[in-house]
């Protein structure tokens, strides 16, 4: 499933008991540990595929958190990664306090509505999916400036000038 440059990426993520939670609206809508995300310029080396793959662990978690049953897809991308990177921090974190769970329901809540609201005012938004990723592309038409022509350029008042 992963590469072995992502899976060695990810193996860097070492557990640190002090990281911080953060809150990832776009695209996790959930919470997250500093320890455990890697870095933005990540999602630009390694394919989208991937990249897919890393972000669907995010909501493997969260389905786990809730005490969901996983589908065999994910169960297999589960034990496959776990058994790849264990040490991954993002592992170490299979129970979260009811705090943590209230910052998740919240986060995802926001998440959604962030979604909501951008895509309200497109003018055309395609939504597909591909193994339980969804790919959202929206469109939006923003009126170009009125230009003038080239003779009421040419020909325009200038400060100071006479009528």
């Amino acid at each position: 499933m992963l590469t072995e440059a992502t899976l060695g990426f990810l193996s860097t993520l070492t557990y640190r008991a002090d990281a911080k939670r953060r809150v990832c609206y776009l695209p996790l809508s959930g919470i997250y540990w500093e320890d455990e995300m890697p870095d933005i310029l990540f999602r630009y080396g390694i394919p989208q595929n991937e990249l897919d793959d890393v972000l669907r662990l995010f909501a493997i978690r969260v389905r786990l958190w809730k005490g969901q049953v996983l589908s065999d897809r994910e169960q297999q991308l589960w034990d496959e990664t776990y058994s790849q990177v264990p040490q991954w921090a993002f592992f170490q974190r299979n129970h979260i306090s009811a705090e943590d769970e209230h910052a998740q329901d919240d986060a995802q809540l926001v998440g959604t509505e962030m979604h909501e609201a951008l895509l309200a005012y497109a003018d055309e938004v395609t939504i597909t999916e591909n193994d339980g990723v969804q790919y959202v592309s929206a469109t939006w038409q923003i009126p170009p400036p009125k230009k003038q022509s080239w003779w009421q350029r040419v020909f325009q008042r200038r400060p100071g000038q006479e009528k």
